[in-house]
Parts: structure tokens; sequence; C-alpha cells
């Protein structure tokens, strides 16, 4: 659980107004807006802000597919009382009910808001990557709800751990109420058990924390991220037909929104490469992977560059034995 501990200072959090540059977004869930971006999507795009009292926790993109009689909700969020504001939310547009759940990867921020939504629909299946099974049966999903207990200053309080009962390993095909939702992994990436989620009818692709809008994509290695493995899924995902991409933190959009993810990590992995291979040390480098960056300066979270070099420096270094 090191990994976690660590989270408590800089979150794993990877990272679009539909569709462009981020605003500057209220922090509490119930003063976000629910937002159509296709013909059967909604988002709450949350804020970039780190969980804390006055954020309550809130951070993800919690979503809803709207389908024929019912909802379909992706990462429905960090607490119970995010996922059950998300339904009240729902209510505004469509009193169908919830037919279905989909987390797509282990980190609180996305999945702790399955209480929430099993307390009106406990019977509701909860789709995930069978790795994630396995990590919440380990018990991550209790370390997760005390590290937002401190951050949030007891702000989560009362959400318990309901994870996901289905498990699921890249390739399916569902057809749910008349929605085709094609699921696709690829590897190693975010964590090790992303499940990216193509919803076929609207050309719309849930990318989990692969990517992040506008965002460095901090997290903490060797257990959860592979960024040259994150590279690679964007990439491979890009040669989808694919209209709007929804992250996992920020704001969706259209091809721009990986592709800018894709050209930072490029950049950034390939600095890092460089002066690797010119005999430099992680803290040696960093004002000069810093200089490479420079394009990237104003994005959320910048201030932790210099542990996500060092995360960077561990994996080429890796790579190199």
């Amino acid at each position: 659980m090191k990994y976690l501990i660590n989270l408590a200072f800089v979150l794993v959090f990877n990272p679009v107004t539909i569709f462009a540059h981020e605003p500057q977004l209220p922090l509490d869930f119930e003063q976000h807006t629910l937002e159509k971006v296709s013909q059967h999507i909604y988002i709450v795009h949350g804020t970039q802000t780190l969980p804390s009292p006055e954020t309550r926790g809130f951070m993800n993109n919690p979503s809803a597919i709207l389908t024929h009689g019912g909802i379909i909700i992706v990462d429905p969020g960090s607490s119970a009382e995010i996922g059950r504001q998300l339904l009240a939310k729902l209510r505004h547009i469509t009193d169908k009910p919830v037919i279905a759940v989909f987390n797509t990867h282990i980190h609180g921020d996305h999945w702790l808001g399955n209480q929430g939504i099993r307390e009106t629909y406990p019977r509701v299946p909860i789709y995930a990557h069978a790795r994630m099974l396995e990590r919440v049966e380990a018990g991550e999903g209790k370390t997760w709800i005390q590290l937002f207990m401190g951050m949030t200053n007891g702000a989560v309080e009362g959400t318990r751990v309901t994870g996901p009962n289905i498990g699921l390993s890249g390739g399916e095909v569902l057809k749910l109420d008349g929605i085709t939702l094609r699921i696709h992994h690829t590897g190693h990436a975010h964590t090790d058990h992303d499940l990216m989620i193509e919803v076929v009818d609207d050309k719309g692709l849930f990318f989990g924390d692969i990517v992040s809008s506008r965002r460095v994509p901090n997290s903490d290695v060797p257990q959860d991220a592979s960024f040259k493995g994150s590279i690679a899924t964007i990439k491979t995902m890009l040669d989808h037909d694919i209209a709007v991409y929804i992250p996992g933190h920020g704001r969706s959009g259209g091809r721009e929104i990986p592709e800018s993810s894709l050209r930072f990590l490029e950049t950034l992995y390939a600095s890092v490469t460089h002066h690797f291979n010119r005999g430099l040390q992680s803290y040696e480098m960093k004002d000069k992977v810093i200089d490479d960056l420079s394009d990237y300066q104003d994005w959320n979270n910048f201030n932790e560059i210099g542990r996500v070099i060092n995360f960077v420096f561990q994996e080429v270094e890796q790579d190199n034995f």
C-alpha cells in the first residue's frame, strides 16, 4: 500500500468547455451542471482541484449513458454522497432506472460513489476489469476511504466499500437496452487494469484516467502507472472511429483531447530517456526536462512535475536493465 500512502501528498489522478479551454469551476458537486455531450451521453465535468473539505472529495467526471429504458452510469464519483447527488441530477432529465454501472479503475475518486447508486438500485450490476475486483477484495477500497476522510476532514464519512461484481478483461461487446458498448483494455497504462468504454452508437469513448485534459498525469509507479503503456494505449485508441473523448479529469472534446495528452507524454518520456542515456540521475535532469516541457507549464498539477520525472526515470531505468 506504499503507493496509496504517497497519494496523500500527490494523488494519482491522471487527466475539455465542451469543447475547449478549462474554465474556472465551482468546487462542490451540487454546483456543477449535468451536460449533454452526445445523443446518449451526459457528464458532470468535475473540478481539477484535489480532494479537500471544499470539494467534499469531488474531482472526476461522473457520467451517464441514457438508453431507451434505463441509465448506464460510468464512474459515479468518490463518495456515497456524490453517487446520490448524481442520481438526483439525472432525475431532472429522466425517471428511468439505473441498469448498469461501470468503473474504469481502482482509484477511489472514480468508484466509491457506487454505494450511492446501490442504495437505490441494490441489484444493479457493476462492471470493471477483473483485476480491479481482486484489488478491491485485497482491501484497497478501505484505504481509499481512509485517505479521502483525511483529505476532506471527514466529508466522505459514511461511505462504504461497494465494489464491482462483474469482471471483464477487454474485448467484450455488450448490448444493454439497445446501446452497444465495446470494452477496451490494451495493457498496463494508468493502472494494470484500465477499462475504456466505447459507446458505439455515439462514437464516444470513456478513456478513464489514461487521458486527462490539461493535467499532468501523476501516478505512483511501478504498482500502477506505465507512462510508456499510456502512450501506446492513446495511439491505439486514436485509430478508432471516435468523435467524443471523455477523459478521467477535465473537459470532454474531440481528438485534440487525447492528442494533447499524447504530445505531453511523448515529450516527457523522450526527454527523460535522452538525459538518462547521457548518464544523468533524475534529480540532475529535472530542470532540463522542465525546459523541454515549457508548453505545458500552465497545466493543472504541473507543480508536481519533479515527482513525475522521477517516476518516468524509474520506468526508463527498468526498461534498460
